[in-house]
């Protein structure tokens, strides 16, 4: 749901829209018993081109030498494929049976499912069991009763994962040295690890080590372990009365509740846990919440042309959740680190938590149309959100709608057109929605955690709070018009949305007078807006007695900009910026031209206009670049950031949409489904900190088109290159646009073949139906973007690659 009057009877948890859900139920008549299930493999749609051995030895001491420092890199004729170890084709398979049935008075539904999957990165998998059940029955005319249950227990074996982490897969895998092996039949552990630096990458001939010590990562995703364990399980009962014909009261009551175990381990013999000796990390956390909802509808036709729905409801909502977590290093043998975590030579830290929130509501709404040719529609909603200051805890929000379906006139019936134009109607909607999605439980109180200053135990400020937060609101309006064609063959939708969030809440960093380093506070920023079209299309193209084709096309546009910022005062990241005028999270950073062709330099475009250099080998200081002559860096000049910084981009889609076709012939099924989107821009900070790293590790293809002399001036875009010198050669940790991509893209998401045996040839086996099928998603992706994957917004570092999976399936019914 997503026009404004549909939003707003949900309120404040409806301020992205709404998706609604229908869990598969009984049905009247015998029991029925159906299997779905496939098996498939995964593998990584696409992965980073990095260097080989000799090509890596050859950067390497490229970078060494332009400082006068000896050549470190010895290529011995080995040559590893660090992604052919990470990575691999991953089975999966899931199966669910389930049975259903029932009399006119009482329904069932019985179901049970395992799901295994192995993950495209070794030593990652999943593990889950589901049971579900429901029933419902008519106990007498005026009551009706149901019940709902749904389990799982879910074991995933995780990988250890963060941009700053050295064991992160990404990061490390990236930064593997081609030229020294996976293996070590010398070591104890069986690994490459450095003799003389354990927690270290074995060097093979290289007469130094990998930068960053980072470790062999074969070796931390084998013995490291970071496993989660969930167990959950959600339970909704109602009660239905009819009271007179038309009026209804329904209540219900739902309860979610999980038990979460995540432990994790760091082998002591290398890696990140070497330094500790071993270290062990647990952390226990219970999830509740429960849901009560008391419904009063009233439902009346009068005179077959007048249509009243009315209805009032009352809603309480209440999530709290625990946790408690321990950890200890230095383990006194290995053996103890999946068992207990008492048997260690170091001394455990405890600690743990509680937090909550609730939401009242209260709702009335009213629907009337005349005829099914004019309707009206309003609804006023009362929300009281538990994460606001009790002065401003309290919100109001309405909506209203009104069609007029223009096709139910009878001067259209009697018309020609009619005979084309089917069904037509016009709507539109205002409405106001709050948002309860914003941030922590208590955002508006100060809090504190113990900490030490020297020997002298204490408190100190942890986090800031704001009395003053307020709601953040949302008014939407759209108008839009919906049709039929050709005996309703053709569907259209088309409509124009505007949506002005007002009191946005956002983090915003605290004053260094408040000696709070490195915090931030949540505050009402100002106000965003959100407008577009979106266009919906479905026609059966061709229905023959043996050969269907259907297909659905969605489009949809979004401009986004913020339209107002308390004081004026932008909002600044390390990469991307809140601005007036601009989109939210846009890029912000520094115009990068190129490299200079004498030198090898990068040159850059300050803000107004001028050109400058980076004297890397010489006063290693900004200087003027003059392209009559580009090889004088004598004369200094002034980069800053408050100056020369400039939005690059706005990394929000301006249009997405998708495709699908359905083809029926006779038995056989074939689905194809595209998506699409773009207008935005992507900043790969992969290639930037990691892919183009200065360090003694491996790096992508993409440097082989560096700088290395006047006579091979290499792309016109990679510098030279120069150990540990990644701030002025690439800029690190500001954003350029050398590093700006677009987000372009268009994916062949699904395509599935199925066949449909005919019942005849199922009868006397007692089977009702079966399809067997092919399937393939996230198949094929077009697009400019150099990163993994461009199906995302914002910042990219340390990506992961999409999985392409290829399956095969069967559904049985008996």
């Amino acid at each position: 749901l997503k026009d404004g009057a549909a939003t707003a009877v949900y309120g404040s948890r409806a301020a992205n829209g709404v998706i609604l859900v229908t869990t598969k139920r009984g049905s009247l008549g015998t029991a029925k018993v159906n299997y779905t299930g496939y098996v498939g493999v995964a593998q990584a749609s696409k992965l980073h081109d990095l260097l080989n051995g000799q090509q890596f030895t050859e950067i390497a001491n490229e970078k060494t030498t332009l400082w006068g420092e000896p050549e470190q890199a010895v290529y011995d004729g080995t040559n590893t494929n660090w992604n052919d170890h990470i990575f691999r084709n991953a089975t999966q398979h899931s199966h669910t049976i389930n049975l259903s049935g029932g009399t006119p008075r009482s329904q069932y539904y019985l179901s049970f499912g395992y799901t295994g999957q192995d993950g495209i990165i070794v030593a990652n998998d999943l593990k889950r069991l589901t049971m579900s059940a429901n029933a419902s029955s008519s106990i007498n005319k005026w009551l009706n009763v149901g019940v709902s249950l749904n389990s799982s227990r879910t074991i995933i074996n995780g990988i250890v994962e963060g941009t700053n982490s050295l064991s992160d897969a990404s990061f490390a895998g990236i930064r593997m040295l081609p030229n020294v092996a996976v293996y070590n039949k010398d070591d104890f552990t069986g690994y490459n690890i450095d003799a003389q630096n354990r927690k270290a990458l074995g060097r093979g001939a290289n007469l130094i080590t990998i930068s960053n010590n980072i470790p062999n990562i074969l070796f931390v995703l084998n013995n490291n372990v970071n496993r989660a364990t969930n167990y959950r399980m959600l339970g909704n009962a109602f009660a239905e009365l009819t009271l007179m014909p038309g009026l209804k009261l329904k209540t219900m009551g739902g309860m979610d509740i999980a038990l979460l175990n995540n432990f994790m381990t760091w082998d002591p013999y290398s890696g990140d846990g070497l330094g500790y000796g071993g270290l062990m990390d647990q952390t226990h956390t219970t999830y509740y919440n429960w849901n009560w909802q008391n419904i009063l509808s009233f439902t009346r036709t009068f005179n077959d042309m007048h249509n009243i729905d009315l209805t009032a409801v009352q809603e309480y909502t209440y999530s709290e959740y625990d946790w408690d977590n321990s950890s200890v290093n230095q383990i006194s043998d290995p053996f103890f680190m999946d068992h207990i975590i008492s048997n260690t030579y170091g001394t455990q830290e405890v600690g743990g938590g509680k937090s909550m929130n609730g939401l009242a509501s209260y709702l009335f709404r009213a629907n009337y149309n005349y005829d099914s040719k004019y309707y009206i529609g309003g609804s006023v909603r009362r929300d009281g959100l538990s994460r606001l200051p009790k002065e401003s805890r309290w919100g109001t929000f309405w909506g209203v709608s009104g069609a007029y379906r223009i096709s139910r006139e009878d001067f259209w019936q009697n018309s020609p057109i009619s005979e084309t134009l089917n069904d037509l109607r016009f709507r539109a909607s205002y409405a106001t929605v709050g948002n309860q999605d914003i941030g922590s439980n208590f955002p508006y109180i100060n809090s504190y955690s113990a900490q030490k200053y020297g020997s002298q135990s204490g408190v100190a400020w942890l986090n800031m709070g704001n009395r003053n937060l307020l709601w953040e609101t949302t008014e939407t309006w759209d108008v839009g018009i919906d049709g039929s064609l050709f005996n309703n063959r053709v569907t259209f939708e088309l409509a124009y949305w505007n949506k002005d969030s007002k009191n946005l809440v956002l983090e915003v960093p605290t004053a260094p007078t408040m000696g709070i380093p490195n915090n931030s506070y949540y505050d009402n920023v100002g106000k965003v807006n959100n407008r577009g079209f979106e266009l919906t299309l479905g026609a059966t193209v061709i229905n023959t007695k043996d050969f269907t084709w259907s297909t659905d096309f969605n489009i949809s546009t979004l401009s986004n900009e913020v339209k107002e910022l308390v004081n004026n005062a932008d909002i600044v990241g390390t990469y991307t910026i809140v601005r007036e005028g601009e989109s939210l999270n846009s890029i912000y950073g520094y115009d990068y031209v190129g490299v200079n062709k004498e030198n090898g330099y990068p040159i850059y475009k300050k803000a107004n206009g001028s050109l400058v250099q980076f004297d890397i080998l010489g006063e290693y200081y900004w200087a003027e670049y003059d392209p009559s002559n580009p090889a004088d860096v004598s004369k200094g000049a002034n980069v800053s950031a408050a100056e020369d910084k400039q939005v690059l981009g706005n990394v929000i889609p301006t249009w997405f949409g998708g495709w699908t076709n359905t083809l029926l012939y006779k038995g056989f099924d074939l689905n194809l489904f595209l998506r699409f989107s773009g207008g935005n821009k992507i900043y790969n900070a992969t290639r930037q900190e990691d892919l183009l790293n200065m360090s003694f590790s491996n790096n992508g293809t993409e440097i082989l088109g560096r700088w290395q002399s006047k006579d091979k001036p290499g792309d016109g875009i990679t510098p030279l290159v120069g150990s540990f010198d990644d701030t002025a050669i690439n800029y690190s940790g500001s954003a350029i646009t050398r590093f700006v991509e677009s987000g372009n893209y268009l994916k062949v998401g699904t395509l599935s073949l199925g066949y449909t045996i005919p019942k005849i040839h199922l009868v006397k086996l007692g089977v009702s139906n079966v399809r067997v099928y092919v399937s393939g998603q996230n198949i094929l992706t077009f697009s400019k973007y150099k990163g993994l994957d461009p199906e995302q917004t914002g910042v990219n570092w340390a990506d992961k690659p999409q999985q392409r999976v290829f399956s095969f399936g069967v559904n049985v019914g008996f």
